[in-house]
């Protein structure tokens, strides 16, 4: 439980020193870490846990071991909600990421697409008020 603890305290540490571009890649980031840590501390207590369960089957009339079992249980069943709840989270990070994206994109496109007036047709569409002369053209007197 304390190496629960821990993840996620460094986890939010780190969250200060990351200087990214945009604020939800730097949530993505951050979402990410603390999934990895929950799913390294995961790992770890099943690795203890399966050792535990072999020391059981090597002694199973020790007691003390039958408690640490439930422990280990227990302890194991709140790391996997919390890693299903740190990656439930990095998923919306992510999807809020991409809409960030994708927005920027639209914008981007958006200013690149010429602004022609609705008033005119054809090349003169392409004049912004009536009396602008487009390239090429010459002001006839």
């Amino acid at each position: 439980m304390r190496l629960l603890w821990a993840a996620a305290f460094s986890a939010v540490a780190l969250v200060g020193c990351a200087s990214h571009p945009s604020p939800q890649q730097t949530m993505v980031d951050d979402r990410h870490l603390v999934y990895t840590q929950m799913y390294k501390a995961y790992k770890e207590a099943e690795d203890e846990y399966l050792n535990l369960l072999f020391n059981i089957e090597r002694m199973p009339e020790e007691e003390e071991l039958w408690m640490m079992k439930r422990d280990r249980m227990l302890e194991l069943s709140q790391l996997k909600e919390l890693m299903l709840t740190a990656r439930g989270e990095l998923d919306e990070a992510m999807r809020l990421w991409e809409m960030h994206l994708l927005d920027i994109q639209a914008d981007v496109k958006q200013s690149k697409m010429k602004q022609y007036s609705p008033n005119f047709e054809g090349d003169a569409a392409k004049r912004t008020s009536p009396g602008q002369l487009l390239p090429g053209e010459i002001q006839k007197k």
